[in-house]
């Protein structure tokens, strides 16, 4: 015997983002983008289809309850606030959404019963459609307006005053912080040209550091000498080994913030620990600015070197803005904005690259063997055997790692 469906039974109960209401009526709409081309002398168009056109769903909903004007204004609310969420609908179900608006139906209203017309736009592409050029030059201009917040930090926070111990532990902070930098320069494969013209920098601001700390007009430029160059000497190595020194010399125990506690017994004593926090914080936030174009300029090889780098870079970002005071706000934007770059670009960039396969044998084949086995293209054995370390291409072990195109 057939038994009807009892529909009071399998209808959902309406609700967006967990705030529940009910629904009076609802609709929903969508279809196809057709853009018509017609011609002359030609009685058939051209039909060009563009996709699918966004999908909407319009409610009329109400809450009805002694409190039905708080609930209307958490309905109201809910669905303005950013970001897409669940809508459920009775006869639909769940569906992932963003709020596009919301009224209020006054002239329906009656006591205890408020009505309201929602109005949603079913969810997207995670992202916008931009190029990973696109993505890169963000980081770039990130690293170019940070140079600015860092100044203006180090510039609030340096005190180059009396006793004179306060003062030279600003000046020899800030030479200590050249040093680091001349060490990348001199034990790293810099350019040539770009490493002579950086030697100089550097040398011109090791031995103007007290003149220029000393005078309101020219500190900044302390600060932003180091981030530029930091940032010079990034684009003159290569990216891999610009990732590795710069990563060093960003989370390099000597350079970390030392907290300005009890045991600094005088007021000058916190200052002149203050005066080399400040110092090292611009080294570390320049490290990171030219750790994060080199992760922009980077040759990723595969989909799992990808997700490790958007998760190290995430962590360095993520501890400098961990020890910022609630004053320095400019800074903590100017930080999160090239950390937001930086991981977009990542996260964009990892969808083009390859994943990693185990390969596994019973016998052992050359390198040779392997790569026209797995890509037809025998010029890619050398691929293999750098990727695994082996001691000789044509002994390649029984389990080994390959791109999987």
């Amino acid at each position: 015997m057939t038994v009807a469906r009892d529909w009071t039974k399998t209808l959902w109960p309406a609700s967006y983002k967990g705030v529940p209401f009910w629904v009076e009526s609802d609709a929903e709409e969508g279809g196809r983008r057709i853009v018509v081309h017609q011609f002359p002398m030609r009685d058939d168009p051209f039909l060009e289809d563009l996709g699918e056109d966004k999908r909407t769903f319009e409610v009329v909903a109400y809450v009805a309850s002694d409190s039905a004007d708080v609930d209307a204004a958490t309905v109201v609310a809910i669905c303005l606030t950013r970001g897409p969420g669940i809508l459920v609908l009775p006869a639909h179900g769940p569906i992932r959404v963003r709020g596009n608006g919301a009224r209020r139906y006054r002239e329906r209203d009656m006591a205890g019963y408020i009505a309201l017309r929602l109005n949603f736009i079913r969810e997207g592409a995670a992202g916008a459609l931009v190029s990973v050029a696109m993505l890169a030059n963000r980081v770039f201009l990130a690293a170019e307006s940070i140079a600015g917040a860092i100044a203006a930090a180090f510039v609030a926070n340096v005190t180059p005053a009396n006793p004179d111990f306060v003062f030279d532990e600003a000046v020899a902070a800030t030479q200590d912080v050249l040093a680091a930098l001349e060490t990348v320069r001199s034990t790293e494969p810099v350019e040539v040209t770009a490493s002579a013209a950086q030697r100089n920098a550097i040398q011109a601001l090791f031995d103007g550091a007290a003149d220029l700390i000393v005078d309101p007009q020219t500190i900044a430029s302390v600060p932003a000498g180091v981030v530029a160059v930091a940032r010079a000497l990034g684009d003159a190595l290569p990216a891999d080994r610009a990732l590795a020194a710069f990563r060093s010399l960003a989370v390099e125990p000597s350079l970390q913030a030392n907290p300005v506690g009890a045991r600094y017994v005088t007021p000058a004593a916190a200052a002149a620990a203050a005066n080399r926090d400040a110092a090292n914080r611009a080294l570390r936030l320049a490290a990171l600015t030219a750790f994060a174009e080199a992760v922009a300029r980077a040759d990723l090889k595969d989909r799992p070197s990808g997700i490790r780098l958007r998760a190290e870079a995430a962590e360095l970002f993520e501890s400098e803005l961990l020890d910022l005071p609630a004053s320095e706000m400019d800074l903590a934007r100017a930080i999160g904005a090239i950390r937001d770059a930086v991981i977009e670009y990542l996260s964009r960039v990892v969808l083009d690259l390859a994943p990693v396969l185990t390969i596994e044998a019973n016998l052992s084949k050359s390198s040779l063997y392997w790569s026209w086995r797995l890509y037809a293209d025998p010029a890619r054995s050398g691929e293999l055997v750098e990727r695994n370390g082996v001691v000789h291409p044509s002994l390649m072990p029984l389990a080994f790692e390959a791109l999987a195109r």
